[in-house]
């Protein structure tokens, strides 16, 4: 009954090495959800393009800069020449992970070009 071999030292630093470091993340992750973390949703468009059947598509990115993760965040798009509204489009984009994106698309009828305002409308809380 001697000593330990070496290998079996090793192994066991190296489980406890994997431990530590998995608590850390663990520990970080936790710290930088605290609060009451709201999304920082940001929206940027493509140039509107014909989709081929005498309407105009209108691809996006929405980017969520926060911890916090966002559901049914609902976008619209509003055609309009000065404060008269020409069209309307709204979608809803099932899920927006913290730190990450989503991307939708909306139809207009007319060409946006030039006329386009964007903006995320709402959000739920998963």
């Amino acid at each position: 009954m001697g000593s330990k071999p070496a290998l079996e030292w090793i192994m066991a630093a190296i489980g406890a090495g994997l431990t530590l470091a998995t608590l850390a993340v663990v520990a970080s992750d936790i710290s930088a959800s605290r609060g009451d973390p709201v999304p920082r949703l940001r929206i940027a468009a493509e140039a509107p393009r014909p989709d081929g059947q005498g309407a105009f598509l209108v691809r996006f990115t929405v980017t969520n800069a926060a911890p916090a993760t966002a559901a049914q965040v609902t976008v619209e798009g509003v055609l309009a020449e000065g404060d008269r509204v020409l069209e309307t489009s709204q979608v809803t984009l099932d899920y927006v992970p913290r730190g990450s994106s989503a991307r939708g698309g909306l139809w207009f009828r007319q060409d946006p070009g030039g006329r386009l305002r964007l903006r995320v409308t709402g959000y739920a809380e998963p």
